[in-house]
């Protein structure tokens, strides 16, 4: 891969970055305690189905660690060391570099459209892992009295990640149709 090549999916992934970001914002849903429905993992998950695991997991992890620094008020709720290491990586670092890795799902399947299609679900799947994980883990204190820590972030996590994955694959879906060259490497 030639300097140009390199010079142009950095730019790429600094505008899906900067789009990530700004679509953090535009919230259509927000939970109390963390969480919302946006439309924030697609341009993650776009570069990752374009340029592959490597550039589409380090696109995640800069977007994390901007989103950390964002909110970093968050990480300070943790009383202890290891819970605050615990929230970076849960909730920031691993949570969006996994979207990345949605050509790795993409190229298990035969035809282009689905790949896409199964690469953006499993990779929201595995996002919704990660909070499912900080939820039970690091912020169980925060269930209802009489509801165990696992069954609270099933619950509050799964109220706004799953909606986020449907729209995410039927995002894709449209664009894909609209456009499919959108999904390879130009």
């Amino acid at each position: 891969m030639g300097n140009l090549s390199k010079t142009r999916i950095l730019v790429e992934g600094a505008i899906m970055i900067a789009l990530a970001t700004v679509l953090s914002y535009i919230k259509f849903f927000d939970l109390p305690q963390g969480g919302s429905i946006t439309f924030e993992m697609l341009p993650l998950v776009v570069m990752g189905l374009r340029h592959g695991p490597k550039w589409g997991a380090l696109t995640g992890f800069v977007h994390g660690l901007i989103q950390m620094i964002l909110g970093f008020s968050n990480v300070l709720y943790c009383n202890t060391l290891l819970s605050q290491a615990g929230c970076i990586l849960l909730d920031y670092l691993l949570a969006f570099s996994v979207l990345g890795l949605a050509c790795v799902f993409k190229k298990m399947v035969k035809n282009q459209f689905a790949g896409c299609l199964v690469g953006a679900f499993v990779v929201g799947l595995l996002r919704f892992v990660c909070s499912f994980l900080s939820g039970w883990l690091l912020w169980g204190s925060y269930a209802p009295e009489g509801q165990s820590a696992y069954m609270y972030s099933l619950i509050y996590n799964g109220s706004y990640m799953i909606p986020n994955i449907i729209i995410l694959v039927i995002i894709i879906a449209i664009i894909y149709k609209i456009n499919p060259r959108i999904f390879s490497k130009q």
